[in-house]
């Protein structure tokens, strides 16, 4: 004789008392939590005024928004072309470029690659309209 095998169907839960739960420990702590509207901490900004240093070698590199290199030392200034500016700058350590800031970052990343090529350890950024 032949055995009949009954599938059984998944049994799926019903969600909608657990979904009825959730919503209700939701509305719950939402009731019962205080929020600390002047909890925080204090945090010290610096002033937003730049103190100019006075060094002794003090280069300052700017780029005007037509690619025009100009050289800034102790208020100085010699224009000076891209392939030129390796020999200006080979006893140099520090510079600061000021750039404008409509000029294109690959002009900018290709000076710094150039002055880090020429030996300058230290590079900082200015930008101005």
């Amino acid at each position: 004789m032949k055995r009949r095998t009954k599938r059984r169907s998944l049994a799926t839960p019903d969600l909608t008392p657990l979904i009825d739960v959730v919503f209700l420990l939701l509305i719950f702590f939402m009731l019962v939590t205080t929020f600390d509207r002047y909890s925080g901490f204090n945090l010290e900004l610096p002033n937003g005024n730049i103190s100019s240093e006075t060094k002794e070698n003090n280069y300052e590199l700017v780029i005007d928004q037509n690619k025009r290199y100009y050289i800034l030392k102790d208020k100085e200034k010699i224009e000076v072309t891209l392939e030129e500016l390796p020999i200006r700058v080979k006893t140099v350590k520090e510079i600061t470029i000021s750039a404008d800031k409509n000029l294109k970052y690959e002009v900018i990343v290709k000076t710094i690659g150039i002055l880090k090529n020429s030996g300058v350890n230290k590079v900082e950024l200015n930008f101005y309209d």
